[in-house]
């Protein structure tokens, strides 16, 4: 309540909102009641929320439900304390995961899709960023590997036995993100020019919902300028239990680009995989995570192994 206390007074000098009941939903996102019964949603956001939500709207993007504007005519108060918008409580009464999924698809699709432009890759600014992701992924994997040795030294049990049996799909991806990276940074070398576009960059099955009929993204409040890959990574990586026919799915997408895209995509999905695996020490990881992360690398590569890609 002390965050909707900050902003309650706003929320009436506003929007003529006078809150009478609320319940929390997250630790920053409220479902709220005013006098007159009607439901609101309130979240609390940063400050360059507001910047995002006037650029989509300027785009023309009609497939984004846009908070409520204040009496300033902005989708975001700001204030000191705090950065919030207000947006109709839709109810979704979506059932079955698989097709709100698929039409999730299909509106990321319109969102990068309407807010696209032409940028070469840039070796000055490209180089340092994969020089931190490869030092991180070095230091992951020489911890896995310390980690593995510590259990191999040990007698075998029922918690390092599944641990070492699925270790190999570990050593998979990391062949595998090396030899991506080299076609990635082949790409850059060349200057490749590429799409960039407005990503959601949260792309989880409730910030998509159905209203009047039609499905609309919600919650941009983390969205950038980016590439395409990234919000198909995150979204494959959050719905990888469902029942899609993904190999299919990102093939057909990717098919006819540049295929740094795919490559992209496929880098970034192992790297959010081994990023999961949290070696506190060379004596401890959870081996829940280790066996649920190595049975997603090992779905990867029956999903999006590329059989003609040459070893490099």
């Amino acid at each position: 309540m002390n965050k909707l206390r900050v902003i309650g007074n706003d929320l009436v000098k506003y929007y003529e909102i006078d809150l009478t009941d609320y319940l929390p939903l997250t630790s920053k996102a409220f479902r709220i009641i005013d006098k007159t019964g009607k439901q609101y949603f309130v979240k609390e956001t940063l400050p360059n929320t507001l910047e995002k939500y006037q650029f989509l709207y300027n785009q023309g993007l009609t497939n984004i439900l846009y908070p409520l504007k204040n009496f300033e005519q902005k989708f975001v108060t700001r204030n000191p304390l705090a950065s919030f918008y207000v947006s109709n409580f839709y109810d979704d009464t979506t059932i079955i995961s698989e097709p709100k999924a698929q039409h999730m698809l299909n509106e990321l699709d319109n969102l990068h899709e309407k807010t696209s432009f032409k940028r070469q890759l840039n070796p000055m600014t490209s180089r340092p960023k994969f020089e931190e992701l490869t030092n991180r992924l070095d230091y992951k994997f020489k911890m896995l590997e310390n980690y593995i040795r510590s259990v191999e030294a040990k007698p075998l049990n029922m918690y390092s036995m599944p641990v070492l049996a699925n270790y190999q799909y570990v050593l998979d991806a990391k062949k595998e993100l090396v030899r991506l990276q080299k076609r990635i940074i082949s790409s850059i070398k060349a200057k490749d020019s590429i799409d960039y576009s407005f990503v959601h960059n949260n792309p989880r099955l409730e910030h998509t919902i159905n209203y009047n009929g039609s499905y609309y993204l919600i919650s941009l409040d983390n969205g950038k300028i980016g590439i395409e890959s990234l919000d198909f990574a995150k979204f494959y990586i959050e719905n990888e239990n469902l029942n899609l026919d993904f190999k299919n799915i990102f093939i057909n997408h990717f098919k006819g680009l540049n295929p740094f895209y795919y490559d992209y995509f496929r880098y970034l999905v192992l790297l959010i995989y081994i990023s999961r695996l949290d070696v506190a020490s060379d004596e401890y990881i959870n081996a829940e995570i280790f066996i649920s992360t190595t049975n997603s690398i090992k779905k990867y590569f029956t999903n999006f192994q590329d059989v003609n890609e040459d070893d490099e």
